[in-house]
């Protein structure tokens, strides 16, 4: 009789609670803790000064987990030789041209603006923008790549490019509804927060036309559309439910934090989604630490070092950087800090991008995928 295979990438226990709901503690803890968006609950809204701390005290958390996240890239890229190897001359070029960039933006922040398309805009604001729009790429395409890595290991037609495609379309198909929904449908859940108030009053005048309706059944048509094809070739897959169960919840995962957008407004949705994209790469790099550096073979390098063994390697790790991103907190105000936040990120996105690809046999050996997925 043949061992049914493993559909999960550590287990059901941790893919359920740090893979696909790690955002939920986090969820509830906003909405039910500190009251943020709780009147979708019938709760009461907060107004003035509250909801400015519990705002800020929500952002701090949440920049927190970004802060330790981002830091596991640059340890598998310069602490595992034959990662750093395949990219060397990349690796020593990419940190001082990103810096350079960022750097010169910010000194010329107080420079007269450009205006573009009667929109005054520094070279920082241009710099935030592109930190901001590779911000929402990079978090989806984490998804998507998580999708894909489970398609490997279900198979049976999942891993096809055909269905790589209706993943990427219901993600963003998904962004698009909630983009186009907010400000037609609730527009009074963009005054959380003063960007998203700005936003808010500038979308107001298009919200009521005619063709913005129009756009909405159109985009919802097209999600609606997309969701029932996807459904229809999954349960092709020769499989068991508990075989289906972590893509399908990957993907539920990832609709019901869009739905956190519709139900509580950009500011809530827009933490929990990026508190949940950090915990589920911490737990992604931790488990892909494990089977490639966790072997009986001596350890070389930091990345071993650091993610050989989990029982070690979160609080010495993720611990740590905790502990420094405590410490730095007077220097978090500095222009210095800005720009070192700004390229990291940048150096982040771009890093990812170039290690993470579950094409790669290095990788889907790595992570033992029974099938390749096509990323």
């Amino acid at each position: 009789m043949s061992t049914p295979r493993a559909t999960w990438m550590i287990g059901p226990a941790c893919d359920l609670a740090a893979l696909a709901f790690g955002w939920l503690p986090f969820y509830l803890w906003l909405v039910f803790g500190l009251g943020l968006g709780a009147q979708a609950f019938g709760g009461e809204a907060l107004s003035g000064r509250a909801a400015d701390e519990a705002t800020a005290l929500a952002v701090l958390a949440a920049l927190a987990i970004s802060y330790v996240h981002r830091h596991y890239t640059f340890v598998v890229v310069y602490g595992d030789r034959e990662v750093f190897s395949q990219r060397a001359r990349a690796y020593w070029l990419a940190p001082a041209l990103v810096l350079a960039i960022v750097g010169l933006a910010k000194a010329t922040a107080g420079l007269s603006p450009a205006t573009v398309a009667g929109i005054k805009l520094s070279p920082w604001q241009i710099a935030l923008f592109v930190t901001g729009a590779w911000n929402i790429w990079h978090t989806l395409q984490q998804r998507y790549g998580l999708l894909r890595i489970y398609a490997g290991k279900l198979g049976g037609g999942t891993e096809r490019p055909e269905q790589a495609r209706r993943d990427r379309a219901l993600i963003w198909l998904a962004t698009a509804t909630v983009a186009v929904a907010l400000p037609v449908l609730r527009p009074q859940l963009l005054g959380g927060h003063v960007n998203a108030r700005k936003v808010g009053r500038i979308l107001a005048p298009l919200a009521s036309a005619w063709w913005a309706w129009a756009l909405l059944a159109v985009v919802v048509g097209a999600f609606a559309w997309v969701l029932l094809r996807w459904l229809r070739h999954e349960l092709r897959a020769p499989a068991t439910w508990q075989q289906r169960a972590p893509r399908l919840a990957m993907m539920g995962s990832t609709l019901l934090l869009f739905a956190v957008f519709l139900l509580h407004g950009p500011v809530v949705g827009y933490l929990c989604f990026g508190t949940a994209h950090a915990i589920e790469y911490m737990a992604f790099v931790h488990h892909y630490g494990t089977k490639k550096y966790g072997r009986t073979q001596p350890r070389r390098g930091a990345a071993a070092a650091l993610l050989g063994d989990v029982r070690l390697a979160v609080p010495a790790l993720a611990g740590g950087l905790l502990l420094v991103f405590w410490l730095i907190q007077e220097q978090r105000r500095t222009d210095l800090y800005l720009i070192y936040y700004t390229a990291t990120s940048w150096l982040h996105f771009l890093y990812d991008g170039w290690i993470w690809k579950v094409r790669r046999p290095e990788l889907a050996r790595t992570l033992e995928l029974g099938a390749r997925s096509q990323a």
